[in-house]
């Protein structure tokens, strides 16, 4: 029996051993330099590189480690005017807000001036304020506006907190409402409870309502909203859309005071379902960028049984379920060598040195950046679940399949973070 355990020991051993050679020799042999980050270079051998592994995919999602990563939104935005100038991507949905980018855009007076002011109002101020993502939000996109072929802004978040929702997403939303004779809008509760409660919901990211008795209101009043709703609008009807984003920002809120982890999945489910609906419905003809925390993008999920609160599911993973969408996607990761981040206003934290055998390390270190294709070694059969670690979230360390996570991973040598 001893030898029997021993010897299923060492075949593992072995089968992990030769798992960890597979990959790390498939990275070393087919990393591709990259040869800079500069958005004014849109073309070269190296993005011809990353364009062939993307193929035909009808969808980029482009990560970020981190929402401060300053050589990252350089890399992005390289890239991003590769895809629309060369793939014909023609749409950027943003990790923002998904009313203001959606009805406030399609509102906007498109010019150069009031598409950059619009950008900053209405894309989370972690990339406005960053002085590596001027060039894409104060020319590449304003700029595209005046050719025949503009790059659309849009937006799937949840969180219906930026300015044009702010402003306008009550006033709009019951003109609708009213419009369309629902009956809940000749309830007494209709404006002191239900209008209410969703326009404060845009201040509840710092305190949630001390008044419970309210609190519990709105989300009973929001479930009335949605079924008399669903009575009058079409299933897939834009406004049906931000009725359900508001239920489900609801939740996130009332999850987040015991239950993060169930906050966190129901954000990143609907993100997913901003983004098919956008695919269905608004945007049928068009290939998407999506931009976005390299977590959200990322098609990963862990559980620990009888641990709800350690169950995780992203956005990526959420959005991969259907084979449909996982096999017309390219995501792409980003990784980092070693230096500073941090996001704007919260300080910076050194991002540590390459750990011993990670994928880090397998880089030729003459390259300050290097792209690697994850989904043709998949395509080879070589993928056997090898788990290695790798900085993909958080410039932290993780180790497991990342084959699987990502379709492709962009590395930068020296992090650095933004400035304004």
């Amino acid at each position: 029996m001893r030898q029997s355990i021993l010897c299923f020991l060492f075949l593992s051993l072995l089968q992990y051993v030769s798992g960890q050679n597979s990959i790390k020799k498939y990275v070393q042999e087919n990393t591709i330099r990259v040869q800079t980050l500069s958005p004014d270079t849109a073309y070269g051998e190296d993005l011809d590189a990353i364009g062939n592994a993307i193929g035909d995919a009808r969808i980029v999602m482009l990560g970020e480690q981190d929402h401060g990563d300053a050589p990252s939104f350089l890399a992005k935005t390289r890239l991003i005017r590769y895809l629309h100038e060369k793939k014909g991507f023609n749409v950027l949905a943003f990790e923002s807000d998904f009313f203001g980018l959606n009805e406030g855009w399609d509102r906007l007076n498109k010019t150069p001036d009031s598409i950059s002011q619009f950008i900053r109002r209405n894309i989370f101020p972690i990339w406005t304020g960053c002085h590596t993502c001027l060039p894409l939000f104060k020319q590449i996109i304003p700029d595209s506006w005046k050719t025949k072929q503009p790059l659309i802004v849009t937006g799937v978040d949840n969180q219906l907190i930026l300015d044009f929702s702010r402003r306008s997403l009550v006033p709009l939303l019951d003109s609708v409402l009213q419009s369309a004779q629902l009956p809940i809008t000749r309830e007494p509760y209709y404006r002191t409870e239900l209008l209410a409660g969703i326009d404060s919901m845009k201040n509840w990211y710092g305190r949630v309502p001390a008044d419970t008795i309210w609190y519990g209101r709105t989300w009973t009043h929001l479930n009335t909203l949605y079924q008399q709703a669903a009575q009058h609008f079409a299933p897939h009807d834009f406004w049906m859309q931000v009725i359900e984003n508001l239920r489900q920002e609801y939740l996130s809120f009332r999850s987040s005071q015991k239950e993060y982890r169930f906050a966190s999945n129901n954000r990143d489910y609907q993100m997913a379902e901003n983004l098919k609906w956008l695919l269905r419905y608004k945007y049928p003809k068009e290939k998407i960028i999506v931009w976005a925390a390299s977590y959200h993008i990322a098609r990963f999920e862990d559980s620990m049984p009888g641990r709800y609160d350690r169950t995780i599911h992203t956005m990526g993973a959420y959005f991969s379920r259907d084979p449909v969408w996982k096999d017309s996607t390219y995501i792409l990761g980003f990784s980092s060598g070693s230096g500073k981040a941090g996001r704007l206003g919260q300080g910076d934290y050194t991002v540590g040195e390459p750990k011993k055998g990670s994928f880090e390390t397998w880089i030729n270190e003459g390259y300050e950046y290097a792209f690697t294709d994850f989904l043709s070694y998949r395509k080879r059969g070589a993928n056997k679940g090898e788990q290695f670690n790798l900085k993909g979230f958080g410039h932290m360390y993780m180790k497991t399949d990342w084959t699987s996570v990502f379709d492709g991973v962009f590395f930068i040598r020296r992090m650095y973070p933004c400035s304004k």
